[in-house]
């Protein structure tokens, strides 16, 4: 238990400040990819705005260990140079308009003007319900606030700055993703927390190919973008119009069919959602997907069958006793190449299974290990409500220095987050981020523009035939 005094130390140095008229948060230990509405409040403090609330800080939070950190005062005093020169505003204003910028004659002219922007400012304050009716705006709360990062949220039924005693809900957002390292932990045996490496990365890039596939095969979602977190993750934005109108019951329906990981048990087990025989999806993520990264990519890298502590709860999954001691009796006198000691559980297996029509103990062993280790781990409460925040594509992460640029699924596995922009190489001119806003552009932006553009059209024409319907008659 903390003491009185150290409690009150730490409520001295718990500050908040309401600015620009949005709800603030501080909260040194969020999260810096997303953070939900309010959830995570610890105390109201009594400031002149209603909204302001301050969170205390969390003491056991580890200290920074994210790879390719760089000093955090350069990048906070590269970022208003940023803004001025490098980050495309008015792209991304423009996709979160999907056409209702334009001067088309269907537009929904107060649609972009009931969008929430967060600014998170001086590292730990959360400027939330801020709004703009244009890219111009924008712009320039961009240049006057200087923000450090910036979250996206939903669109709401009034303008955020409306929000005061009236009916005030969201109506639409982007259906959105979000898989961190740290969630692979348990199965990770290069890095730990925020460190990652080319030896586990491969993890993200199994998590893009499944999910890309799924949503688009399984639900006929068509325009999704795939963006770099900035530090130890992916982030993806569903920006079909019906998935960003969808209720939050069929978005926690839509993370739930992918939520095969269910966490790990005391004995180090993983706790999986699976069936024998696979779900049809489950069964294609397999075999296109999984059986190849596992063998040619994740044992060779993370060597976990060298590491008792590793393959045990692997052993002890097996319930055929006769299997697992043959396994446990080889992996004691045999090399220590993960690879091959995973053959030979193979070929035992396998060598079981065909002496009986069924062999009940061994159902879809195989799969249950594949799937536990190296199968998408989605924070699915990112992923739940509508009204979640999640960082915006181009950020400047603050820890790495990093942008967050979109990325391509179809080539995900050759992304090197290592030669990812930082903000000082854009400033400095080494790099720059026409690739990034060309592959945006190119590989999102420009089908779902088109997509906008259409249905504004089709709006038109059936307000015409109402409206000579209703002169016919």
């Amino acid at each position: 238990m903390r003491s009185s005094s150290s409690s009150s130390k730490r409520r001295q140095s718990v500050k908040a400040r309401a600015l620009g008229g949005g709800v603030l948060y501080l909260n040194a230990a969020m999260s810096s990819d997303a953070h939900a509405d309010a959830a995570p409040m610890a105390k109201k403090a009594k400031m002149e705005d209603k909204d302001a609330i301050a969170m205390e800080t969390n003491e056991n939070v580890p200290p920074d260990a994210g790879s390719g950190n760089v000093n955090a005062e350069s990048v906070k005093r590269s970022m208003r140079e940023y803004y001025q020169q490098f980050y495309p505003a008015d792209l991304m204003y423009k996709w979160l308009a999907y056409g209702h910028d334009g001067k088309h004659a269907q537009v929904d002219k107060s649609f972009t003007n009931r969008r929430e922007f967060c600014f998170t400012l001086d590292g730990d304050i959360f400027a939330r319900y801020q709004n703009f009716p244009n890219a111009k705006e924008f712009r320039a709360g961009l240049a006057r606030k200087v923000p450090s990062k910036i979250d996206i949220g939903p669109v709401f039924n009034r303008k955020p700055s409306e929000r005061h005693g009236v009916d005030f809900k969201p109506v639409e957002r982007e259906l959105v993703f979000d898989i961190d390292m740290t969630d692979y932990d348990d199965v990770r045996t290069c890095c730990s927390e925020a460190n990652i490496c080319g030896k586990c990365w491969p993890l993200m890039t199994v998590a893009i190919k499944v999910l890309d596939v799924g949503l688009r095969k399984d639900f006929g979602f068509k325009h999704l973008l795939w963006v770099y977190s900035g530090r130890r993750g992916v982030h993806c934005w569903v920006s079909d119009e019906r998935a960003r109108k969808l209720s939050d019951e069929a978005r926690s329906a839509v993370a739930e069919y992918f939520a095969v990981y269910k966490g790990t048990d005391a004995s180090g087990a993983k706790r999986l959602s699976l069936t024998t025989p696979l779900h049809p999806s489950l069964k294609r993520a397999y075999n296109d997907v999984l059986k190849k990264y596992w063998t040619e990519v994740y044992l060779p890298a993370q060597k976990i069958f060298e590491h008792e502590d590793k393959y045990t709860p692997i052993l002890d999954s097996i319930q055929d006793e006769d299997i697992r001691s043959e396994l446990e009796s080889a992996f004691k006198r045999s090399g220590t190449d993960s690879v091959a000691r995973w053959e030979l559980l193979e070929t035992l297996v396998t060598r079981e299974q065909a002496k009986v029509k069924r062999n009940y103990k061994l159902d879809g062993i195989l799969e249950k290990i594949v799937f536990g280790h190296i199968y998408p781990r989605l924070d699915i409460e990112v992923s739940r409500h509508m009204n979640h925040l999640l960082k915006a594509p181009f950020c400047i992460h603050p820890k790495t220095g990093r942008v967050c640029v979109p990325m391509d699924p179809e080539t995900c596995e050759k992304f090197d987050f290592e030669q990812v922009p930082t903000v000082l190489d854009l400033i400095s001119g080494t790099k720059s981020l026409n690739e990034s806003t060309e592959l945006f552009t190119e590989k999102f932006w420009k089908a779902l523009d088109v997509e906008n553009e259409a249905k504004l059209t089709s709006k038109t024409r059936e307000v015409k035939a109402a409206n000579q319907s209703g002169m016919d008659f």
